[in-house]
Parts: structure tokens; sequence; C-alpha cells
């Protein structure tokens, strides 16, 4: 039918010497009656027809190769100059070069502003942009990591517009996981993002891809061997020779003459599946090496599921305490659902004795709980002398005297020893044990009432309290009863 429109109206048109067109009115391949159509000369049609003017346009073929050239011809220039960049980047790549010297060579080449960053947007390089321009591009970031949670559209190259600037973005993937963005700066009003903008920054990311697996393969390879160093003086293999643990403490930038602390890490496994738990702990890894990742002090490994530190107190810009908490701080961001504690040796300088200091933070880290997450060794005064007399007959025989049928059926009374416990650990205070356990104030006066009842004593008696909270703390060490 559209071949009879288009014949019927180059006929009447010759033969009425103005534009005649026909239009389709009616069609059975529609599911009407008939087919029909209508044909009238081009000013009665009054603009209903005005869509399909072009089609009726009399275009030579010359026109139609003279245009298809010039787009081949800019398809051309456009793919030209994006491998030409992508071969500078590569040279700058293979020389050794980082991320700014890269995006010194895209601006200059381009002429567009760039900006290298990391997932969470912070600035790795950029090059043409003032550095008051910058301040207010970089005023912008806070819009995007908001909608950054909302929509997954930053997993591909996208144009971004916000108070003072817009961007095109393109993500920087490696392993399948986006470690950073690539972003052409352009003025709000003037200018927008062409074609061979799209890309050319997308080779750029490309090339930023393999600089950043190149140091990540790099920073891994270096803190694998740290940490098979630290596991080697913990077990003690270089016992006969203290200047071998000096010299290949060199090797790793690290002076081991120097006092430090051992200090290890727990968190909660929720995986049942070996796989996944094996994930989990290499996720957990990655993130602490990442968070150590400019303290040259810090050696990281692991022994019997836990992370283990040597952290040297000279380096430290705050207490080891608040290093610790600030870590936790940050691990439980990174994984909401799962719990960490950790335990912190005494200060020592005898790098022969880390064994023995690895005892210390391991001892620190069972007397660590959900209240109380840090727990430095120092801090368990007696306890931490018992624990490490070895004498578990006298543990328990303390404990039986003490505590009576509390301990001895322990796994019927495990809500009140936890009562007692924080209760102890608060200094007698019920507010603060109250906030602790989430109880009310009269179900907590039950508990104590009904505790003091089975123990046959007063709690609030200093001296019964102090050896009855260290006989506790003995006892969680020991693993014969857990306070989560």
């Amino acid at each position: 039918m559209s071949q009879l429109i288009g014949y019927a109206s180059g006929y009447y048109s010759k033969i009425c010497e103005h534009n005649v067109l026909f239009k389709e009115v009616s069609c059975k391949g529609k599911g009407d009656s008939e087919c029909r159509y209508v044909g009238k000369s081009l000013n009665q049609w009054e603009g209903e027809v005005d869509s399909e003017l072009p089609y009726y346009e009399n275009t030579t073929i010359v026109q139609e190769l003279e245009t298809a050239y010039e787009k081949l011809l800019e398809e051309r220039n456009n793919l030209s100059r994006s491998v030409s960049i992508h071969k500078k980047l590569t040279e700058e790549l293979i020389n050794g070069n980082n991320l700014q010297s890269m995006a010194d060579v895209v601006y200059q080449t381009t002429q567009k502003p760039i900006i290298i960053e990391d997932a969470a947007f912070h600035q790795l390089a950029y090059a043409g942009l003032t550095h008051e321009r910058f301040e207010e591009v970089k005023s912008d970031v806070p819009s995007f990591l908001e909608e950054k949670k909302h929509i997954n559209s930053f997993y591909q190259t996208s144009k971004r517009s916000s108070v003072n600037h817009q961007r095109l973005m393109a993500p920087i993937i490696l392993e399948k996981k986006v470690f950073g963005y690539c972003s052409f700066v352009y003025d709000k009003k003037n200018e927008e993002p062409s074609e061979v903008d799209q890309l050319i920054l997308e080779r750029v990311a490309t090339v930023c891809s393999l600089y950043m697996l190149n140091e990540k393969n790099s920073f891994e390879a270096t803190e694998r061997m740290k940490g098979h160093f630290l596991e080697q003086i913990i077990y003690g293999h270089f016992s006969s020779s203290k200047q071998e643990i000096l010299k290949r403490g060199t090797y790793v930038n690290l002076n081991l003459e120097r006092p430090y602390y051992i200090v290890a890490l727990e968190y909660n496994n929720q995986h049942n599946h070996s796989k996944e738990e094996l994930f989990f702990h290499e996720e957990v890894m990655e993130r602490v090496l990442q968070y150590f990742k400019n303290c040259s002090h810090v050696l990281i490994g692991q022994r019997n599921g836990n992370i283990i530190f040597l952290i040297q107190k000279d380096f430290l810009k705050e207490s080891i305490n608040h290093l610790c908490d600030t870590l936790i701080g940050f691990l439980t961001k990174c994984f909401p659902m799962h719990t960490f504690k950790m335990g912190i040796s005494s200060l020592t300088k005898d790098i022969q004795l880390a064994s023995e200091f690895y005892d210390e933070a391991i001892t620190a880290l069972q007397m660590a709980t959900s209240f109380n997450e840090v727990t430095h060794f120092e801090d368990l005064g007696v306890v931490g002398i018992l624990i490490h007399s070895n004498n578990k007959k006298a543990i328990k025989q303390k404990a039986k005297q003490l505590l009576g049928t509390l301990y001895e059926q322990k796994d019927d009374h495990v809500e009140f020893i936890k009562t007692l416990y924080v209760f102890l650990s608060n200094g007698g205070n019920l507010e603060k044990t109250m906030d602790k356990l989430s109880l009310s104030m009269s179900g907590l006066r039950y508990r104590i009432k009904k505790i003091e009842s089975l123990l046959g004593q007063d709690l609030r008696n200093p001296e019964f309290g102090y050896h009855l909270f260290i006989t506790l703390q003995a006892l969680v060490v020991e693993g014969e009863i857990k306070i989560e």
C-alpha cells in the first residue's frame, strides 16, 4: 500500500503541476473493512502530513554518499584520536608513571578537565582545574554519594549533573568491582559531552584499571610476605638468632628494636559453608590491609582464624586502645551484620618474646565481649597472672567454692551468669547494667535477688564481689563460661 501511495502522489503531482500527497486512511491489514487512501494538495492537508514530507524530498545518491562519507570520516578521526590517547597512556603505564601523570597527558591531549577518584570519590589525581575550581567540584561529591546508594548506573558510563558542575563519568572496574571513576568535567551551562568524549574516557578508565590492578597485586604480594614474616616471628622460627629477625625486618622497612604491641582480632562467623567463610575472611583481610595501607609500622598476619598485628608504639598518633576502637568501628561499618573483638598484649621491646606476648593478646581477646570489644592484657591485673600460671584445677576449685550452683549447673543459669558478670564489671551500677543487658529495672532487681539467693551472699560486699569477678574472668578465658 505504501508503494501505491508513493506512486499516486508522484503521478498526480506531475499531472496537477503542484505537490499532491496521498495518505492511507484505512487498511484491511489492520482489520478495516477495506483499503482506502485520500489525496489532497499539500496546502489542503493543513499540516496533517508534515511528518511524512521528508520521505518525498529529492535527495540524490551523491548527496547521500557525501553525508555517509562525512560520518565515516568523523568516526575514523574519533577512533584515531582515542587510540592515540590510549597509546600514550599505555606508555605512561609501562614507564611506571602514576595516575597524576596520566591525568596530565589526557588533559594536554583533549583540553578536557579530568578527575580520577576512588570508589568513595576521594581524589586520586586531577588536571585542567584550578585549585578553587576543584574545590567547587569537590563540594558536589556528597550528592553523588547519596545518589549512589539508590541507583546502579554508576556501574556504567553516565552523565551526572550537580550544583556546581556536570561530568561524564566512567567507572574503573577491577575484578567485577568498581574501584573508582574517571570523569571529564564540564561547565554546566555551555558544554555537553560528545560521543568521542565517552570513547576516550572509557579508554582512560581501562588503563586506570590496569594501573590499579598492578598496584593491588604489588601491595598484596608485599603484605603476604610481611604476614608470613610475622607468623614466623610468633611461631619462634628465629628464636636462635635475634639478628636474623632484625635483618629481615629491614627488608620490610621495619626497625624491630622499637617497642611494640601484639594485637589479635576476632570476628563472629555466621557462615556455615566453608567457601562463604573463606570468602568473608578474605574480605575482612582486604579491608584491614586497606585500612593500614599507609602504615609502614604495622605487620599483619593470621593465626588460628584470627588476624594478628604487630604495631609499633612510636608511630601511634593516639593510644593503642584508640586505634583498636577506631578499627572496630571501621569494620563494623563495612560489615554491619558481624561483630568484632580485639585483645592487646603488654608493651615490649624484645622481638624474640613475640610468641609470649601473642599469648597475652589471645588471653585479652578471650576476655573481650560485645559489651567491651577491646581488652588490654594489662587491664586484667591479677586475672592475667592467674591464667598464665596455667593452674586450671585451682581456678575450677575456686569457681565451685564461690559460685556453687551457678557454676555446677552453668548451662541452666546462662542468663544469671551473664547478668552477674555485667553487674560486677560495671561496679554494681544498676543503671549501667540495665542498659547493657537491655533489661527493665524491675527485671534486673529480680535477677540480682535470685543470684544472691543462689550464692548465699550479698553482691554489695566489695571483697566477695572482687574475688567473684576475678574468678568469672578466669572462667571466661578458660572457656568454662561464655559472655556474649
